[in-house]
């Protein structure tokens, strides 16, 4: 049958159907119910769906012939919506039987939803050549736009199968990266990853490509760049530190700058000024966990050598009760925490914030109590600028131990 008779229906991000060059879809409609209505019959195409399974959904918690009138005239509107693609039997479109609906299941169409489903199973498949599997999936996921139904997320039927597809997008953007970087083809890793992370945010292996891809072709600069946004967004959306895996690409990131700095050939004096900028002179050294673990280890190294006295503190944030803030709560009061260090404490001291409600501090002073007073005029600082914050300020400090060798 030629392609052009074939209805294209498309699920994954908006709803649209296309028929030769006609397409209606979600886009264009302000209405949600037509569209939901028109999405679930052709999700379920393989039954007749009951009358009081549609009402359920459409007019939840309306009882009587006003749902059921308001269904029928919804119907209609649905009919009227498919007239524009200008098929035979428009009409035949939305079968009625007794006490039901359903989607023709006569009618020959394509659905992305299925396209993408069968390519993400053949990807599977044990016998593919890494050259077919990786066709299939660059097949696959040109299908995939956005998440099932995405205007309509706050459904529960719509969750369950969004769940679904997104579990076999996160699966298939793996495997594809995974191809891809065993024949270093890094290049087209980072728009495959960068679209994924558009999509979903906080899926860890998406980043861990990306980042890594942008090293590979010499980009660290926007590798850094990538790195500090999602090690942030971990720390305020979610609380947590990225895993292992992503934060070690930190030290490729490091290596890679210092190689290709090796390689310019800018001023010297220039990159002195660029690195020496005022701002970055006032207040204590902030830095990544990272850093601050280099620096700790390069100080625990030199001790011996130097006799210089070092100290390890720690300020962690609490409910009064001893019960973990609130991420909400936490985002707002850390970052003021942040700022008191970084006015209180003087420029050879560093910090980096070890977990959403502590702060790492590395103090040069003689003894851990002259360290303590250090903390304790950051508590005064923020106890005054705060006095309403209802988190509770605990410190800790202790002596860095010398490393021999």
């Amino acid at each position: 049958m030629p392609d052009k008779l074939v209805l294209k229906i498309r699920m994954l991000g908006g709803c649209s159907l296309t028929y030769g060059d006609k397409t209606i879809g979600d886009a264009n409609y302000h209405l949600k119910k037509p569209w939901m209505l028109l999405a679930y019959l052709i999700t379920f195409r393989s039954r007749e769906v009951p009358v009081d399974e549609l009402i359920n959904l459409l007019y939840p918690g309306e009882q009587g012939k006003s749902p059921q009138g308001a269904l029928k005239t919804l119907v209609y509107r649905v009919r009227a919506m498919l007239e524009e693609l200008e098929l035979p039997d428009n009409r035949e479109l939305i079968q009625v039987t007794r006490g039901s609906y359903a989607w023709n299941a006569g009618l020959p169409i394509q659905i992305d939803t299925d396209l993408f489903e069968l390519a993400c199973q053949r990807v599977k498949t044990p016998w593919l050549s890494p050259e077919e599997r990786l066709e299939t999936c660059m097949a696959a996921l040109a299908f995939y736009r956005s998440d099932f139904l995405a205007k309509a997320m706050g459904e529960g039927w719509v969750k369950r199968l969004a769940a679904y597809y997104h579990s076999l997008y996160v699966h298939l953007v793996q495997t594809t990266a995974g191809l891809l970087a065993s024949q270093e083809r890094w290049e087209d890793v980072i728009p495959i990853c960068g679209r994924a992370i558009q999509i979903d945010g906080y899926e860890e292996s998406f980043y861990f490509y990306l980042i890594r891809g942008l090293v590979r072709t010499g980009q660290t600069r926007q590798a850094l760049e990538r790195y500090k946004r999602m090690y942030s967004l971990f720390y305020t959306e979610l609380g947590l530190t990225p895993p292992a895996e992503i934060t070690e690409l930190y030290q490729e990131i490091s290596r890679a700058g210092s190689r290709n700095a090796s390689r310019e050939t800018e001023d010297l004096a220039a990159i002195s000024r660029f690195l020496l900028r005022e701002e970055r002179l006032t207040g204590a050294f902030f830095c990544e966990m990272e850093v601050f673990t280099d620096i700790y280890n390069l100080e625990a190294r030199s001790i011996a050598r130097s006799g210089r006295n070092v100290n390890l503190a720690m300020i962690s944030a609490f409910m009064r009760d001893g019960s973990t803030p609130p991420l909400r709560l936490l985002n707002s009061y850390m970052e003021k925490l942040g700022d008191c260090i970084q006015a209180t404490l003087r420029r050879g001291d560093v910090v980096a914030q070890y977990s959403a409600n502590q702060y790492l501090l590395l103090l040069p002073s003689p003894t851990p109590d002259k360290g303590q007073l250090a903390l304790d005029r950051i508590l005064s600082r923020f106890t005054e600028e705060y006095p309403r914050c209802p988190l509770l300020l605990r410190t800790s400090i202790r002596a860095v131990d010398a490393v021999l060798g």
